[in-house]
């Protein structure tokens, strides 16, 4: 929705979207917090860990092959309360295998499953916040959703945990099925515009509007990709910045530094949580008073800064605490200049929504492979050095990010590059 788009009849009040992505932090926290803690518990190496969360991580990165079909008609509602169905009946379904852990390959296929329908009812909640609030009210619809997002990561992935702990890992899958099913009922007070879609009315069938919103959405996307800017964004996307890719493995080495589930929940869910969501208060400061890839540079040279720090400091709860809060803290800021050069890239026009989810998909196939290489190639480190785990894991992870600022910052010169020969008059070469 722009500026010459009517507000909606009965628009939809900001607070709802503080519940509305709820579903897709049970499901991301489940993933990224909950199950590697469950996993070094059993025993299982860093490596090991990595490559699940690597795995299920994928369906981030190809949700772009689907998400475009959100964009056909005004059905935003059916297909997040959609989604929402499954995700509980997901959670449901792992909690009804005997033992998860001991069917390793069958529930990384249900965890992979299980982000892929997170993801899409976190798209159809975006078109929602696009279609059926206020212009007036955008700014705070923003606020309650980055802070359902980043917050419920955290939270979630956390409660599981605790519950897990104190009752049973049963239980804690039941916990989140029932507040996927209670937040997303929140979504039924929305009142969707029911449009005719434009492209429908002029093509005269759903089939042959299909075809020329999809021809639009190509010739758009192909335009921003063969730009200068737009390509060279695309990379930087795909490499190793702002990943925050340690976030998947945290809990995956929380007995290396001895740390129990309650350290283990308030590092990575209510500390972790409110360290990332002030992260990305200052990372939106920072991207509106610098260069937005500089910016997002900037804030990826703290991560690594940050892990480093934390593979050379003893191996204590405390080192465990503070590593991770800073760490999140950094990912924070991370994640909102990402978000401010993406949105610089992406604009208005045919294929917006699908531009923002390819820049989005590239970002988390980013994060799938540096978390997968933090682990497997970490592991080798380690050994190398002859130093625990989880130092070398840390260190993999703070070179791979260097190298992508400097590619980052190659990119950004090529940009300046080209944008200095145009405004000269001369061909870049």
């Amino acid at each position: 929705m722009d500026d010459r788009t009517p507000d909606p009849a009965k628009p939809t009040p900001p607070w709802i979207f503080l519940f509305l992505d709820l579903p897709f932090g049970a499901a991301v926290g489940f993933l990224s917090i909950t199950v590697p803690f469950w996993m070094e518990r059993r025993g299982y190496a860093i490596d090991a860990i990595a490559t699940v969360s690597a795995g299920a991580n994928l369906a981030h990165a190809a949700k772009l092959a689907w998400i475009p079909i959100l964009d056909l008609g005004s059905y935003r509602k059916l297909w997040y309360l959609a989604m929402a169905g499954l995700n509980a009946a997901l959670f449901v379904a792992i909690a009804l295998m005997p033992d998860p852990l001991a069917t390793l390959p069958a529930f990384a296929v249900l965890l992979t499953v299980l982000q892929a329908v997170a993801t899409t009812g976190h798209a159809a909640n975006n078109a929602l916040m696009a279609t059926t609030t206020r212009l007036s009210d955008k700014g705070k619809v923003g606020g309650f959703a980055m802070a359902s997002n980043v917050g419920s990561t955290g939270l979630l992935g956390a409660l599981a945990i605790l519950v897990a702990d104190r009752v049973s890992p049963r239980a804690a899958s039941l916990t989140m099925a029932v507040i996927v099913v209670a937040s997303a009922g929140v979504a039924l007070r929305i009142v969707e515009p029911r449009l005719v879609d434009e492209a429908v009315r002029r093509a005269g069938s759903l089939g042959r509007a299909t075809a020329l919103h999809l021809r639009a959405m190509l010739k758009d996307l192909w335009a921003t990709i063969t730009s200068r800017e737009g390509f060279t964004g695309l990379l930087i996307c795909l490499a190793p910045v702002g990943c925050q890719a340690m976030s998947n493995l945290f809990t995956g080495i929380a007995t290396q530094y001895h740390a129990d589930a309650d350290m283990v929940s308030l590092a990575n869910g209510l500390g972790g949580g409110i360290a990332s969501a002030v992260g990305a208060l200052l990372g939106g400061v920072l991207a509106d008073r610098m260069s937005r890839r500089l910016a997002y540079a900037l804030s990826g040279g703290i991560t690594a800064l940050c892990a480093v720090a934390m593979a050379f400091a003893p191996m204590t709860p405390w080192t465990y605490l503070w590593g991770t809060f800073t760490y999140l803290f950094a990912g924070g800021i991370a994640f909102a200049t990402w978000a401010g050069m993406v949105l610089e890239m992406v604009g208005l026009s045919a294929a917006t929504a699908t531009k923002y989810a390819l820049f989005n998909a590239s970002a988390n196939l980013a994060i799938s492979y540096v978390t997968q290489l933090d682990g497997s190639v970490g592991s080798r480190v380690a050994r190398w050095l002859a130093v625990e785990p989880a130092r070398g894991v840390l260190l993999t992870d703070a070179v791979l990010t260097f190298a992508g600022i400097a590619f980052l910052l190659a990119m950004v010169f090529l940009v300046r590059g080209g944008r200095r020969a145009a405004a000269e008059g001369v061909a870049p070469g």
